[in-house]
């Protein structure tokens, strides 16, 4: 039997749609051996490993129109546009708490990638983490630089996982995939440009000179893994879903109506992929 990995992209807000697409899944009693996921994707891979559907929808709907989800105000506070405490402490644990116990003694393998801040390497983050770090993990992968502090583990700085690997298709075949899934968050063919800002972040970030490099070079890294990935979906290796209406969602977006569209598109998506989903993953 193929090894079947499932890859779920961040992006912010734009995570919405990846939240459509895991929660048809669980209506389909779509399972997989192994899962990864980065940023805002590992939080919605969480919840669908734990099995619980609806979770992440809230987060994005009803959580993250209060200030302290994010705002400017928790820039000004804390050097932090995101309120990481509030978002992986307070919702996380006690308001709308991820089922732990379930996601850690799941059969699914589970990883998190963070960026380390000071090599830029990317770091994956395992089962044992998250049953020892908790909320800390997704923290670490969440924490885009310049808009959020570094959050420390254990005596290191981690960034946001998208700095070092935004798809990690290579790890997920090094871990012993035959096949991935893949959930992205931008339509298919978007080419990624230089970050923007450039002069603006090196200041911010100077005292994290690898990540200042890891940014200036980021969208290559980014497009040559879009083009692995969609060659291994020419050789039935990888399926690949990808939204058409993303481009209308910011990472920070508060726009009700245009989210909610977008994790419908995801919904949506899936159901109609559906078979073809099944038979990919048991061919």
């Amino acid at each position: 039997m193929s090894k079947i990995g499932l890859i779920v992209e961040g992006g912010g807000m734009r995570g919405i749609y990846g939240c459509g697409v895991l929660d048809a899944f669980l209506e389909n009693s779509i399972s997989f051996h192994y899962g990864i996921g980065v940023s805002a994707g590992a939080a919605n891979l969480a919840s669908f490993i734990a099995e619980q559907e609806g979770r992440n929808y809230r987060f994005y709907t009803s959580y993250a129109f209060d200030e302290r989800y994010m705002s400017f105000k928790n820039y000004v506070t804390t050097g932090s546009f995101f309120g990481m405490d509030y978002i992986y402490s307070e919702l996380n644990e006690y308001v709308d708490p991820i089922n732990f116990e379930k996601l850690v003694n799941s059969k699914t393998e589970y990883y998190v990638v963070a960026t380390d801040a000071e090599t830029s390497k990317p770091v994956y983050f395992n089962k044992d983490d998250v049953e020892k770090h908790r909320g800390d993990v997704f923290k670490a992968s969440c924490s885009i630089p310049a808009m959020c502090q570094p959050i420390e583990i254990d005596g290191k700085l981690y960034f946001d996982g998208g700095v070092s690997d935004s798809i990690p298709v290579r790890r997920a075949l090094e871990d012993g995939c035959d096949k991935v899934v893949a959930v992205l968050t931008r339509p298919r063919g978007y080419v990624k440009k230089p970050e923007m800002g450039k002069t603006i972040y090196s200041e911010i970030l100077k005292e994290y000179p690898a990540i200042i490099k890891a940014m200036n070079v980021r969208h290559y890294v980014y497009n040559k893994t879009l083009e692995n990935l969609f060659e291994l979906e020419k050789q039935g290796k990888a399926f690949v879903f990808c939204p058409e209406q993303s481009e209308r969602v910011s990472i920070i977006s508060r726009n009700k109506e245009e989210l909610v569209t977008l994790y419908n598109e995801g919904k949506v998506s899936a159901e109609l992929q559906m078979e073809k989903l099944k038979a990919f993953m048991n061919e």
